[in-house]
């Protein structure tokens, strides 16, 4: 028999099955349940959840918990948002017009070794004067031995 939600992975237990609160007939709400009252299925909606930026998933998580139980909503999601797999890509993106959009470094590799290529060439096909090993250079220490005969 198939499962009505088929798991995505087990990264997502411990929040599908954290208990959000007590619902006063004896029970526990689970997040699996919480979710299911939505009409939404529980994993893919942890998965979209764990995708948010933080203050998104706290909203998302927050609307989902009943009221009731003197719990605090916010600390409720703040606590099942902390079970979350950290899946967010968008975690240590920087805001929109910050200078470390993207990293120094990243754009110094490529440079430094375009550099020390171009200087390894450099030093290989530079020219050199040809030295005749064979022929004795002309200077003037005999110039000035004929002069003193």
């Amino acid at each position: 028999m198939p499962q009505a939600f088929p798991s995505l992975g087990p990264e997502y237990e411990p929040f599908l099955y954290a208990v959000v609160c007590d619902e006063g007939n004896g029970t526990s709400l689970t997040m699996v349940s919480a979710i299911a009252r939505t009409g939404a299925d529980p994993w893919k909606e942890a998965a979209r959840i764990a995708k948010l930026p933080k203050a998104a998933a706290l909203e998302d998580l927050a609307r989902m918990i009943p009221d009731g139980g003197g719990a605090d909503r916010s600390a409720i999601a703040d606590r099942l948002f902390a079970l979350l797999p950290d899946t967010r890509a968008n975690r240590n993106i920087p805001f929109v017009g910050s200078t470390s959009a993207v990293p120094l470094r990243n754009r110094l590799i490529p440079a430094v070794i375009v550099l020390l290529i171009a200087l390894a060439l450099v030093s290989i096909f530079r020219k050199t004067p040809a030295i005749d090993y064979g022929q004795q250079p002309a200077s003037s220490a005999p110039a000035a031995d004929k002069a003193d005969r």
